[in-house]
């Protein structure tokens, strides 16, 4: 069975697991608004279930602990549920647009590799001025990025950067590939030729995105009021991933 009716499935039958009921509860709602080219109105919880409710698999008519144990294997999946049928690889939400837009104003975006555009989706309908680009070679890999939320120029970040570095005041990065060393080029750019740009970046640190010697050569910026992003993009799966000033 597919992941979806299975996860269904399993979600209907163990809901009288309060964890469980959260879970799914928050997933729907967030697989419903993504459908409709809407942000998540706030970050998933975290999505393993605890260890204790393993237990309560026995208080469910029919219940199997092995059936629990594979539908805290599915909730750890929906990060890649989401991203492999609608292109949503960073999970945006309108809890991170406030705060971003709180802590940040006013400032004009460049986002280079912006994929689906959630991003700059969300900080257009907030008010901002971004420029949204992408090589859009992730269209022939992935097929659900046929579908952008809002429009994304055609360039490779090295490009975007050279053509509109000098209209912005800050540069995003967000999931940059992990094995692509673009994104260390697109640093060495930035701090070579356009140093007054802050570069804002998405990522899990030395994990599943970006290349490691861009790892390697970021400088993390200490700045107070990324705390407030990051409470609102707080881990909800095995990915560690983050915001960050790279200086």
């Amino acid at each position: 069975m597919k992941y979806w009716p299975r996860l269904m499935q399993l979600g209907a039958k163990y809901r009288g697991i309060p964890a469980v009921a959260e879970r799914i509860d928050a997933m729907v709602a967030a697989k419903a608004a993504v459908e409709q080219h809407q942000l998540p109105a706030k970050q998933l919880p975290q999505m393993q279930l605890p260890l204790a409710d393993y237990a309560l698999a026995a208080s469910v008519p029919d219940g199997r602990l092995d059936e629990l144990m594979a539908l805290d294997h599915m909730l750890h999946n929906f990060r890649w549920f989401l991203a492999y049928h609608y292109g949503v690889w960073a999970y945006i939400t309108q809890e991170l647009i406030a705060a971003w837009v709180q802590a940040y104003p006013g400032r004009r975006y460049l986002e280079v590799a912006a994929g689906n555009g959630l991003l700059s989706y969300g900080l257009r309908q907030a008010g901002q001025s971004v420029i949204s680009t992408d090589a859009l070679t992730w269209v022939d890999e992935n097929g659900t990025g046929n579908a952008p939320w809002t429009p994304v120029r055609r360039a490779t970040a090295s490009a975007a950067l050279w053509e509109y570095g000098d209209q912005v005041d800050a540069v995003i990065m967000a999931w940059s590939p992990d094995k692509d060393p673009n994104d260390a080029h697109l640093l060495s750019l930035i701090r070579n030729n356009f140093p007054q740009l802050e570069l804002f970046c998405i990522g899990d640190r030395n994990g599943i995105t970006n290349s490691n010697l861009f790892w390697r050569q970021a400088q993390l910026r200490v700045d107070r009021k990324l705390l407030r992003l990051n409470q609102a993009f707080r881990s909800f799966d095995a990915v560690g991933d983050r915001i960050y000033l790279i200086q």
